[in-house]
């Protein structure tokens, strides 16, 4: 007769952050131009792709990134339109 021995499931290393840094304790990343925008989702990738992150996530938060991206392209534009309208 065998043993009924439980089997643990290995959790991600996601999951091992998500439990031991809660949100108010997660670092703060400044996404206020294009270059934090293209690091940040380069550091995503490269968590995703060890295993760090679930693959799911990994492209959520892209997703999300790439919008951010295109908010601050469009912003910018139009700051720059508007600086050489008032130069005219």
């Amino acid at each position: 007769m065998t043993k009924n021995v439980p089997i643990k499931i290995a959790e991600t290393q996601a999951q091992r952050d998500n439990t031991h840094n809660p949100p108010s304790k997660r670092m703060r990343l400044s996404l206020a131009s294009s270059n934090d925008v293209r690091r940040e989702l380069a550091r995503l990738y490269r968590s995703g792709k060890a295993g760090e992150r679930d693959v799911a996530d990994v492209s959520k938060l892209a997703n999300v990134l790439q919008i951010l991206g295109r908010l601050i392209e469009t912003s910018d534009l139009e700051s720059r339109i508007e600086a050489l309208e008032r130069k005219k």
